[in-house]
């Protein structure tokens, strides 16, 4: 399954306890992302909900910052730190691997990519190799961001949600997202386990 949460500037960052149940219900590794001095900075392969708070504490992020979490749930290429989210934008697939990097745009993904999916596949998820095959195609510049109909594309392609940063701090999200007082989650997976249940049994 896995969560983006996504706090874009001016919007408050999630509180400690959503943090963790969001790791509690995607539990295969977190990542995150901001934008400052005109780069998108990336850090992921967090394994442990403690190690991400940490991480998270040091940078203090305010109101602020615009801030992308992941929380991953390992559909392709197994539990691994290097395929945690965000992505930044390469179609270089070695980059897709690096912990701890800054780039000009950041992807993070909730989903299956049809498109990408190989379960023989046992060195790179779905969404590394959308991010290398296609996005590093479709996304050239900053612009592309702000284009509905590119936006629309990459859906068609992918069937799936995204949150991508660029280094401005604009964040667009593709698919659909449930806003809680102006942060968006990608899925309601931010609710204690509990209630997330609960809540998807109703649906049906």
């Amino acid at each position: 399954m896995c969560i983006i949460c996504s706090s874009a500037a001016g919007v408050r960052q999630p509180t400690c306890g959503t943090i963790r149940t969001m790791f509690e219900n995607n539990p295969h590794g977190a990542g995150y992302m901001y934008a400052r001095n005109g780069k998108v900075h990336i850090r992921k392969g967090f394994m442990d909900v403690d190690s991400f708070l940490d991480a998270i504490r040091k940078e203090h992020f305010t109101a602020k910052d615009p801030v992308v979490y992941h929380f991953r749930i390992s559909t392709q290429a197994g539990v691994q730190p290097e395929m945690t989210h965000p992505f930044p934008l390469s179609n270089r697939r070695d980059r897709m691997k690096v912990l701890k990097s800054n780039c000009r745009c950041g992807i993070a993904h909730n989903g299956t990519i049809q498109l990408t999916s190989d379960p023989n596949n046992k060195e790179y998820s779905d969404t590394a190799l959308f991010v290398t095959q296609y996005l590093s195609e479709i996304i050239r510049q900053p612009s592309d961001l702000r284009n509905p109909a590119t936006l629309d594309f990459i859906h068609h392609l992918a069937g799936s949600k995204f949150a991508i940063m660029d280094a401005s701090g604009y964040i667009a999200t593709i698919g659909k997202f449930i806003n809680e007082r102006g942060l968006l989650f990608s899925n309601d997976s931010y609710y204690p386990r509990r209630y997330f249940w609960t809540a998807s049994t109703k649906r049906f």
